[in-house]
């Protein structure tokens, strides 16, 4: 086994192992649909119940201390308020209506099987609904700012990780055929789907092409991430020193709270100069491949697959009561499905997941909206996260 000592072997069997498996997920069908961080926290996981890697080690400390505080800024200099209002329109109100079934889901999930998951109490279970409902919201920044803010055992959050990405997969194929269900376009208006067809399913795919980095962009974008974390701890120290002890000061003195706020803050403020940095979300998406690869680590393989089918089933309920709110106001409402399903999308998977979908269907007018809609679920996810937790903890704790 490598020492815990040996930096340098183990960043060099992380970074290898991260490299792994994006390169796995961009080449192989398979390992696309299994999807890259899972795939990392696997090789993670196996180098670690093997004995390669030790389960703990000081070299691993750096990823939580530095790598997710700086992935979170970097991942939002698109995240202009304004702009995400401007287009979004009525996918931004639909948008909160899925964010609400989430939020409804964790409730019920936690309702349903509290003490009935192994290894957890009331208070590891709730953290659990604080994190799914925050990745279910954003996604995986939020759901490791979450994490990281309670500390949840990574033999809990393993498995969690593992369900939720296939939850989400599960949820993405469920959506597309509603789409082109017969039953779903009788009782659901479908003008998007219509336009599609009759352009004969033309994909904008401009959006996705690669763009050139350069040296500058990097350090840019460093520069600018560096300085919004330092100024968040700066801030939170303010807070936690001035505030007396209450829910508002834990909330809002948060470092992720804080993080995503000033981020957020200016992208709104500075969005020009922001959206002209090239490569952030490169670099926030490695940093936290890296991390997810580190979660693995101290993860121990029986407990995991103990754990795994109770907490599928836990992420299987968020996902239903997501969808079945969405798509009940969309019939309440008479919205399009097109834009339910987007919004679905982008609560469950994200706002590359949203985007994905409505190009690969011909959606051009809501490739935009999805993406912006999903930036919006990571400005939102975090703190509605914690505060889950934190209710959940005071309503069963006081039910006791």
């Amino acid at each position: 086994m490598i020492s815990p000592q040996d930096t340098w072997s183990l960043w060099a069997l992380i970074l290898s192992g991260t490299a792994l498996a994006i390169w796995l997920e961009n080449n192989f069908k398979w390992a696309a649909k299994l999807s890259g961080p899972v795939i990392a926290l696997l090789i993670a996981m196996v180098l670690s119940n093997l004995r390669i890697m030790p389960a703990e080690s000081p070299a691993y400390d750096f990823i939580g201390d530095y790598f997710v505080p700086l992935a979170i800024p970097l991942l939002l200099f698109r995240a202009n308020v304004f702009e995400i209002a401007r287009v979004t329109g009525k996918v931004f109100l639909i948008f909160h209506v899925a964010s609400l079934g989430t939020i409804l889901g964790a409730v019920l999930a936690m309702w349903l099987l509290n003490g009935r998951v192994p290894g957890t109490n009331t208070e590891t279970l709730s953290q659990v609904a604080g994190i799914m409902t925050a990745s279910y919201i954003g996604g995986g920044i939020n759901f490791f700012a979450v994490k990281e803010t309670f500390g949840t055992s990574e033999n809990l959050t393993g498995p969690l990780l593992v369900a939720d990405n296939f939850i989400m997969a599960g949820a993405f194929v469920a959506m597309l055929g509603m789409c082109g269900s017969a039953w779903f376009r009788r009782h659901f208006s479908h003008p998007h789907e219509l336009a599609a067809e009759q352009a004969d399913a033309a994909v904008v795919g401009g959006h996705w092409t690669a763009k050139d980095l350069t040296l500058i962009d990097v350090a840019k974008a460093l520069a600018v991430a560096f300085v919004v974390v330092a100024l968040a701890k700066k801030l939170g120290v303010l807070i936690n020193d001035t505030l007396p002890a209450s829910f508002y000061r834990t909330l809002l003195g948060n470092k992720f709270v804080l993080i995503t706020a000033i981020a957020v803050a200016a992208a709104t403020l500075f969005p020009r100069q922001l959206e002209r940095i090239r490569g952030a979300e490169l670099l926030g998406g490695l940093m936290l491949y890296v991390f997810l690869f580190s979660i693995g680590l101290p993860a121990d393989l029986v407990a995991v697959f103990k754990n795994l089918p109770m907490l599928f089933l836990f992420c299987l309920i968020i996902a239903v009561v997501n969808m079945g709110v969405t798509l009940a106001a969309a019939r309440a409402f008479r919205w399009n499905i097109e834009e339910a399903a987007l919004c679905m999308n982008a609560t469950l998977g994200g706002p590359a997941s949203a985007a994905a979908m409505a190009a690969s269907k011909g959606w051009d007018k809501l490739v935009l909206p999805g993406l912006l809609a999903g930036i919006l679920g990571y400005i939102i996810g975090t703190a509605i996260g914690i505060a889950t937790t934190n209710g959940l903890i005071a309503w069963l704790g006081a039910a006791k």
